[in-house]
């Protein structure tokens, strides 16, 4: 898999419209969560024979990555059902290794697999 295409897997899972942000816990985890992403996004970059025009366009938008996310998601009050799973989920992610962090599969947390279950309940599936 590309550098690119890891880094956009990695991005499109941390700005899943499932993971709500802003509460204190949550937006703490979904701040860890992506300074993790970002800083492996930028060591792979960094390990990459990329070109200069290439670089460019991902450093500036591995910097917005974190207020994308947080204004790309919805609130959820500390006391909802789904709070403490969405803090776990982004927690585990938070905790993975680099490598497992680029690897779709991997990413998919134990954790991350229970809150998915419970938003689909949630939603009646």
């Amino acid at each position: 898999m590309s550098i690119s295409k890891r880094v956009f897997v990695a991005i499109a899972l941390a700005m899943s419209p499932a993971l709500p942000v802003m509460a204190d816990e949550i937006g703490a985890a979904a701040l860890e969560l992506c300074e993790k992403v970002k800083a492996c996004s930028m060591a792979q970059i960094n390990e990459e024979d990329l070109t200069p025009e290439l670089r460019q366009m991902m450093e500036p938008m591995l910097e917005n990555m974190c207020a994308n996310m947080q204004a790309g998601v919805q609130e959820v009050p500390s006391g909802h059902e789904l709070y403490q799973p969405a803090v776990d989920c982004m927690r585990s992610m938070a905790a993975l290794s680099c490598e497992a962090m680029m690897d779709s599969e991997q990413m998919v947390t134990a954790q991350c697999k229970d809150y998915e279950d419970k938003v689909k309940s949630a939603a009646g599936e």
